[in-house]
C-alpha cells in the first residue's frame, strides 16, 4: 500500500543552521546589520550594554520597514524561507521605494546569528504602515538544545502585541540579545576591531547619496576609554566611518573595468597620477555568464603605500586588498588582510617582478543586479560558491584587469618605451595603448579612446621614473630575464631603499610647506614624542641631508663598479668586498632613518649624543620596533638595571644593531624576541637579545661575525656591522648557543 511520508525535523536543526554555521561573532553581527540594510533602514545602531558584567546585552536597532504579525508568522518564523529570494519581500512596500531593490541576504537563516551571540532574544518590531501594532517575540534558544528528539516545530517561542512602542523609532526592528554566550567576550580591542570591520561592510568605494545607510556603535561603559584616545580610529563609540574613497584620490595607477548590464560589452579605463589615459570598449565574447560586473582597482607603489599609512593610520596591507561586494554589501572573506582568494600572491611568486600581489592593490569587485549565480556559501564567512560563473569572474579579473595594470607598470613605469619610435608612425597613440594594455589586433575591439596629450603624459611619467638609478634598473632587468631570483631579490632591496629615501624626503618637504605656523606643541625631553609636524625646518633638512649623503655614497660605489665593468677593467676581490660592505652599511642607515624620522628629533638621532643608553634602547624598542614589527614577531623588553647609564653614542648605530638582531631572529623563524637589561657580577651593563628560532649550529659560532657569512637568507653583513658598532661603545658580545630553543646574544658594556 502506497503511503506519503514526511521528513521529521529535530530541534537540533537550530544549531546546524545557526551556531555551527556562524562561528564568528563579527560575522553574526554583520548578518544582522545586513538584515537591517535589506529592510531599507537608513540607520542601524549596535548597542553594548553592561558588557563587562554577567547581565550584558547587545541591541541591534534599526529604522527599517519593520514587521507585523503576518510577517513574523510567514517570514521570520518560517525557517529557510526567504521572501527576498522569491521576490515577494517588498510587494507591500513598492510605493515607498523608488527603484528595484536587490538584497544582501537571501537564504532565510541570517536571523539565527542572534543565537551565536546570546542564549535569549527579544525582538520588537513596528511596521511602517498606517495604524501599526508593535509585535514582540521572545526566543529562548536553549529550548532547542534540551532534547534533539523534540520536533523543531514543537519548540515554542513567546509572542505579545504591545500597547506601545518602547523603541526610539516610529518603525523598524529592535533585537535585544541577552544571556550572552560565555565565549563572546567583548573588550576594548575587540570592539575597535568590530568597528573597523563594520567600516568595510558597506561598500566604502561609493558615496551612498541615493541609499544612505549609517551604522552607529554605542558602548557607554567605554566612554571614559574613548576620552583618552586622540586617534578617532581608536575610539569605540560613534558613527562608523570609512575615509577610503577620499584616501584613494592620491595619485596612483587606477583601472576600472565593467561588463555592461546586458553582458554584451566590456569597457575598461585606465588613469595614472590623476591623468586619464585611455578607454577601450570591446565585445564580451569570453565571459558570457557575466553581466553587470564592475571592478575598480588602485595600484599602490611605495609612495602610495606611505601616503596611505600616513592618512589612514594603518598600513595598506593591514587594511585589506581586493574586496568583493554584492549589491553594496561585502562578501567575506574577500579582501581580508592575508586573504588571497584569487591566488594573486601565488601567481606573483612564479614570475620575477612583473606580477602584482595582494599587498600592491586596493579595490573592489562589484556584483550588481540579480546575478543569482553568485551565491554566498551557507557557512557565512567562506565567500561565494565556486561555480562556473565564479570561475569566469576569476578569469575576467586576471585576464582583463590585472594584466592591464601589470602591462602598464611594466611597459611604461618600470622599463619604459621608446616614444620617438612611435612618434614617427601613424596612429602612434593607439599603438602605444595596445602595447601598454597588452592587447593585439582583435575583432572584439569596438573602439579605443585616449587622452589627446597621451604622448606627453607618458613621456613625463617615464622622466619622473628616471630618478631610480639606471644601473639598478639594468641589473634588475638582467636578473629577471635570466630568472636569477637571488640577484633580483638583492637588487630590489637596494632599489626600494633608494626610492624610500626619495619618497620620505618628498613627504618631509611637503609637510614643511603645509606646516601650520601657529602649531605649538608641548615640549618634552622624550626623544619619541615629536612627530614630523612639529619638527623644526633645520631638523627636517638635517634628516633629508643625511639620507642624501647615504644615497650618494651608495650611488658612487655602484657607479664606480659599473664604469670599471663597462670598460673591461678588473675589480679585485678586496675592492668589491669593500664596496659591498659600505653600500650595505649605508643602506641600513637609510632603513633606520626612515623608521625613526617621524618619531624623534632627528639631530639627536644622527649625531654623537650623550644620553642614557638604557633609556634610549627601551624607547626605541617600545616606540619604533614593536609598532612596526609586531605582526612579524612578538617583542618584549625587561629592564632590571634600574639605574642611569649615560654614554656618548650615535643613536642611529645603536638602532642598526638592534634591528640586525631582530631581523636575524625573524629570518630564523622565531616567534618571540626578548630584550633583557641587567647588571652582571661586575656591576657592568648587560643586555641580552634572545629568540626562540632555529638557533645557530655550534660549528658556525666562530664564523658569524665574518664578512659575508650567513646561515639564513640574509647578506651576511648584519652581524659584521654589529661587531663594529659594539666596539665603538666599548662593548663585548658573547653568544649563548646552549638555549633549549633559539639563541641568546649577550652584550656587555663597561
Amino acid at each position: 500500500m502506497k503511503q506519503d511520508l514526511q521528513f521529521r525535523i529535530s530541534s537540533g536543526l537550530k544549531n546546524i543552521i545557526g551556531r555551527e554555521l556562524i562561528t564568528d561573532d563579527f560575522i553574526a553581527i554583520f548578518e544582522l546589520v545586513k538584515n537591517s540594510f535589506d529592510a531599507h533602514a537608513t540607520e542601524v545602531e549596535i548597542v553594548f550594554e553592561n558588557i563587562k558584567t554577567d547581565t550584558g546585552k547587545i541591541y541591534i536597532v534599526d529604522n527599517g520597514k519593520g514587521m507585523d504579525y503576518d510577517d513574523l508568522i510567514n517570514k521570520w518564523l518560517f525557517v529557510a524561507y526567504s521572501a527576498k529570494k522569491d521576490g515577494s519581500e517588498d510587494n507591500d512596500y513598492r510605493s515607498k521605494i523608488s527603484s528595484k531593490t536587490y538584497y544582501a541576504g537571501a537564504k532565510g537563516i541570517g536571523r539565527f546569528s542572534c543565537d551565536k551571540l546570546g542564549k535569549k532574544l527579544r525582538l520588537i518590531s513596528t511596521k511602517n504602515t498606517s495604524n501599526p501594532k508593535t509585535e514582540e517575540l521572545v526566543v529562548d534558544w536553549t529550548k532547542f538544545e534540551q532534547n534533539t528528539k523534540d520536533e523543531f516545530i514543537n519548540v515554542t517561542v513567546d509572542h505579545n502585541t504591545l500597547t506601545s512602542n518602547p523603541t526610539k523609532h516610529l518603525h523598524g526592528t529592535s533585537l535585544e540579545i541577552f544571556d550572552l554566550r560565555s565565549d563572546s567576550i567583548w573588550n576594548e580591542d575587540k570592539l575597535i576591531r568590530l568597528k573597523n570591520s563594520l567600516a568595510k561592510l558597506i561598500n566604502p568605494f561609493e558615496e551612498f547619496e541615493k541609499r544612505p545607510f549609517k551604522i552607529i556603535l554605542t558602548a557607554k561603559e567605554f566612554e571614559a576609554y574613548d576620552i583618552n584616545q586622540s586617534d578617532t580610529s581608536k575610539k569605540i563609540n560613534g558613527v562608523v566611518e570609512n575615509r577610503l574613497l577620499e584616501i584613494l584620490k592620491i595619485k596612483t595607477t587606477k583601472i576600472i573595468s565593467k561588463i555592461s548590464e546586458d553582458g554584451k560589452l566590456i569597457i575598461t579605463e585606465l588613469s595614472n597620477n590623476g591623468n586619464w589615459l585611455y578607454k577601450i570598449t570591446e565585445q564580451n565574447i569570453d565571459f558570457v555568464q557575466l553581466k553587470d560586473i564592475l571592478i575598480e582597482l588602485y595600484f599602490l607603489d611605495q609612495r602610495g603605500k606611505i601616503n596611505f599609512t600616513k592618512l589612514m593610520g594603518i598600513r595598506a596591507g593591514d587594511y585589506g586588498s581586493v574586496f568583493l561586494f554584492k549589491n553594496g554589501i561585502r562578501i567575506y572573506p574577500f579582501g581580508e588582510p592575508g586573504e588571497d582568494s584569487f591566488a594573486l600572491d601565488k601567481r606573483q611568486s612564479k614570475r620575477l617582478g612583473d606580477y602584482v600581489g595582494t599587498r600592491d592593490l586596493i579595490g573592489r569587485i562589484e556584483v550588481l543586479g540579480e546575478n543569482e549565480e553568485f551565491k554566498e556559501t551557507t557557512s557565512r564567512g567562506d565567500g561565494l560558491i565556486k561555480n562556473s560563473s565564479y570561475e569566469q569572474l576569476h578569469s575576467f579579473f586576471i585576464d582583463k584587469v590585472i594584466s592591464k595594470i601589470e602591462s602598464f607598470r611594466r611597459n611604461i613605469v618600470k622599463y619604459g618605451i621608446d616614444i620617438d619610435e612611435f612618434e614617427t608612425t601613424q596612429h602612434s597613440e593607439e599603438k602605444i595603448i595596445r602595447l601598454i594594455a597588452d592587447i593585439t589586433s582583435s575583432d572584439n575591439i569596438i573602439s579605443i579612446e585616449f587622452n589627446e596629450n597621451l604622448l606627453e603624459i607618458i613621456t613625463k611619467t617615464q622622466e619622473d621614473n628616471s630618478s631610480t638609478q639606471t644601473i639598478i634598473k639594468s641589473i634588475e632587468k638582467i636578473a629577471k630575464e635570466s630568472n636569477n631570483r637571488d640577484l633580483y631579490d638583492k637588487i630590489s632591496k637596494v632599489k626600494i631603499t633608494l626610492n624610500e629615501a626619495i619618497i620620505i624626503a618628498d613627504l618631509a618637504e611637503e609637510e614643511i610647506k603645509n606646516k601650520d605656523k601657529e602649531l605649538k606643541e608641548k615640549q618634552t625631553q622624550n626623544l619619541f614624542l615629536k612627530s614630523i609636524k612639529s619638527q623644526d625646518l633645520d631638523e627636517v633638512v638635517s634628516f633629508m641631508h643625511s639620507i642624501g649623503i647615504a644615497a650618494t655614497t651608495i650611488d658612487n660605489y655602484l657607479s664606480s663598479i659599473y664604469q670599471k665593468l663597462n670598460r673591461g677593467m678588473e675589480i679585485s676581490a678586496e675592492e668589491l668586498k669593500k664596496a659591498i660592505q659600505t653600500v650595505s652599511f649605508e643602506n641600513r642607515k637609510i632603513i633606520s632613518i626612515t623608521r625613526f624620522s617621524t618619531k624623534a628629533n632627528f639631530k639627536l638621532f644622527a649625531e654623537d649624543v650623550k644620553l642614557d643608553l638604557v633609556e634610549y634602547i627601551k624607547e626605541y624598542i617600545t616606540n619604533i620596533l614593536i609598532p612596526l614589527r609586531s605582526e612579524d614577531i612578538y617583542i618584549t623588553i625587561e629592564d632590571n638595571f634600574k639605574n642611569q647609564f649615560t654614554r656618548t653614542f650615535k643613536p642611529i648605530e645603536l638602532s642598526i644593531m638592534i634591528d640586525n638582531f631582530l631581523s636575524n631572529s625573524i629570518r630564523a623563524k622565531a616567534t618571540s624576541f626578548n630584550v633583557s637589561i641587567n647588571k652582571n657580577s661586575e656591576e657592568n651593563l648587560e643586555i641580552s637579545f634572545k629568540d626562540d628560532g632555529i638557533g645557530i649550529p655550534d660549528e658556525n659560532i666562530n664564523k658569524i661575525f665574518d664578512f659575508g657569512f650567513t646561515t639564513t637568507s640574509g647578506s651576511g653583513l648584519g652581524l659584521y656591522h654589529v661587531n663594529d658598532i659594539i666596539k665603538k661603545i666599548n662593548g663585548n658580545l658573547h653568544v649563548d648557543n646552549k638555549q633549549k630553543k633559539g639563541v641568546k646574544f649577550i652584550l656587555t658594556i663597561t
